[in-house]
């Protein structure tokens, strides 16, 4: 069990270190455990997600923190700006001008 314990514990901090390349464990003054960004900061925070009492459920909660973020900046609409809709608006048009000659 402690094998497949590591090895995920490996999988997860290779999946943070790409986007934080300077993660690491830190401890709470409680005994709680939490992934720290490298400059100060803690992964998972912008979510308000409390410290874990192990090291393996800190990373998976900041594995999980990473993969949500991902997934909101891809979908958020402040990502598209005015130009994109006139590239696309304009991108369209094109195409429906050459069907009606």
């Amino acid at each position: 069990m402690q094998n497949d314990n590591k090895k995920i514990f490996n999988r997860l901090k290779k999946r943070i270190n790409k986007k934080f390349p300077k993660a690491e464990t830190r401890v709470t003054r409680d005994g709680m455990y939490y992934v720290s960004d490298g400059f100060g900061g803690i992964i998972g925070d912008e979510f308000m997600i409390p410290a874990q009492k192990s090291v393996l459920d800190a990373w998976k909660i900041a594995a999980e923190s990473v993969r949500i973020q991902q997934n909101i900046n891809r979908t958020h609409p402040d990502k598209f700006g005015m130009d994109f809709d006139e590239k696309k608006f304009n991108r369209v048009s094109r195409r429906n001008r050459k069907k009606n000659h």
